[in-house]
């Protein structure tokens, strides 16, 4: 009987050393894809417009958390323009309008 605790307290002990080989670590960081695949993807990432904000006669843009003027570059994208509700960048020839409040559009 005292042999039986014995194989079965092993048996528990083993199986419990086994668990972290398969179970995955909730605390563990995301996945980090790599460098070719980031630059692509940050190649087509749209900036996101947060706040636009008047200052004297000239609007400032917030641009994923940054500061732009007109005729400033966000990345690869320049700023042409920043109105009431919108900001209108600009890469090569293909022009992208940031709407601060997408669901208000006409």
């Amino acid at each position: 009987m005292n042999k039986l605790n014995i194989c079965g307290f092993s048996l528990l002990c083993s199986s419990m050393l086994s668990l972290p080989l398969w179970a995955a670590d909730p605390t563990a960081p995301e996945a980090v894809l790599s460098a070719g695949t980031d630059a692509k993807a940050e190649a087509q990432q749209i900036p996101k417009l947060s706040l636009i904000r008047q200052e004297g006669k000239e609007r400032l843009a917030i641009l994923d958390g940054q500061p732009r003027r007109v005729g400033a570059m966000h990345g690869s994208y320049k700023v042409i323009s920043i109105g009431a509700g919108r900001v209108i960048l600009a890469q090569g020839q293909r022009q992208l309008t940031l709407q601060l409040f997408p669901s208000m559009t006409k």
